[in-house]
């Protein structure tokens, strides 16, 4: 119980460190530098899908089946594919700097970055799946939220820290001081001749199973990493600074829904639905519904009140300035987590397809309205495709999850 706790109690703190670490990089940093560091951001985020392939959805699954002696020959292939990954994927993202949306003098630390936060998030996972979920948490608040407060401390400290690279700094050794830490209970296996282990055939098996979950996780997070660029492009790093705060504000709120609802009940369905008992999974899914209709009203209600309330105090202007984009954010945010309620469902139920094309088709739309309003108001027009996007592949989602649990019942 008191382990439970501690876990709950420092994801609670790392939620509360990134929500806060946001509010204070607008203090210190001018908005365009805030704005260059939500691109960096999304472009590490969303690189760490394809260099990871979500290759842990069968790595995992299949190695904490097998005994432990065999874990240095899997663990050894799963690293080589992903260094495979990492030479094909990391030369292709120079086309960001080519194009000028990302300054070469960081590609250096933007690659780095890249490569760290994709080994300690699979480090992560893997600590999960074998049953140490305190390390693992401990793992999430060093890469996450230890080394922000230190430089949240070293900006107020001295003004020379307030800078993008020297951010960067401080987030590669928080990384890497997870990997540090979460590694130790795989030092324990026995490596010796591991590299003989090798197992290809092991690893194109599990690409085939990873493809249409690739596809469903790029879907999904397309819609929330192409808005910083568009925007950018639309108006500028200075304006996009603000939006790159009210963005993370909002994630705030996902992040709590992830966390603190989905991981509870999300378990209990996958667990029902593999043993066929229908009863409890239409249980578990109706709570986690339950618990999302409360909480999700009390998050936005919270993110709008904190951004009245602390926008206005802060000293560049553009933050309190657009306070009607926030609100548009937040409303898009949680449009976009009601989504999530089903798209849970949905994973449940293996409808894996599904995902993919409610989330492609709430991308195309998303993409049409911004091709169409770009014309008339740069300004509205990405926040206006977030919300049709979303509010699209939200729908799509309800009625395909209402159906195919109907199915279900009747079977």
């Amino acid at each position: 119980m008191k382990v439970r706790f501690f876990n709950v109690v420092l994801r609670a703190v790392t939620l509360g460190v990134k929500f806060t670490f946001i509010l204070s990089l607008a203090i210190f940093l001018p908005p365009a530098e805030v704005g260059l560091y939500g691109l960096i951001t999304v472009t590490v985020f969303y690189s760490i899908y394809f260099v990871g392939f979500e290759f842990y959805t069968y790595s995992t699954r299949d190695m904490v089946a097998r005994p432990k002696s065999e874990w240095s020959g899997l663990l050894t292939s799963q690293l080589a594919f992903f260094c495979l990954m990492y030479l094909v994927v990391l030369p292709a993202s120079s086309i960001l700097f080519v194009m000028g949306m990302l300054p070469w003098t960081l590609m250096a630390s933007i690659v780095c970055l890249v490569v760290l936060e994709h080994l300690s998030t699979e480090l992560m996972r893997l600590l999960v799946a074998i049953e140490k979920p305190l390390l693992a948490t401990l793992v999430i608040f060093v890469k996450h939220a230890l080394w922000a407060v230190c430089f949240t401390l070293a900006m107020w400290l001295d003004p020379d820290f307030r800078n993008i690279p020297d951010l960067l700094l401080f987030w590669m050794i928080g990384t890497f001081s997870s990997i540090f830490i979460g590694v130790w209970p795989l030092l324990k296996l026995n490596w010796a001749g591991a590299l003989s282990k090798l197992d290809w055939r092991w690893v194109k098996a599990g690409v085939i199973i990873s493809v249409p979950l690739l596809l469903s996780s790029i879907a999904v997070r397309s819609l929330f990493t192409f808005d910083r660029y568009a925007f950018e492009a639309l108006n500028g790093l200075a304006l996009l600074g603000a939006y790159s705060v009210y963005m993370g504000v909002a994630s705030a709120m996902l992040s709590f829904m992830e966390s603190g609802v989905f991981v509870f009940y999300y378990p209990r369905m996958m667990k029902a639905y593999k043993e066929r008992n229908l009863g409890e999974f239409q249980t578990s899914y109706r709570k986690l519904a339950r618990q999302s209709v409360l909480w999700l009203p009390v998050l936005t209600a919270g993110a709008g009140l904190a951004g009245i309330t602390i926008f206005p105090l802060l000293e560049e202007r553009v933050y309190a300035e657009n306070l009607p984009l926030f609100a548009a954010v937040i409303v898009a945010m949680a449009i976009f987590i009601i989504g999530y309620v089903f798209q849970h469902g949905l994973y449940t139920m293996t409808r894996d397809g599904s995902i993919i094309a409610e989330n492609v088709t709430g991308l195309i739309l998303a993409a049409l309205t911004l091709f169409l309003f770009a014309s008339h108001s740069e300004y509205w027009s990405v926040t206006l495709a977030m919300l049709v996007g979303s509010a699209t592949a939200t729908a799509l989602k309800y009625w395909i999850s209402l159906a195919t649990r109907r199915e279900l019942l009747l079977e």
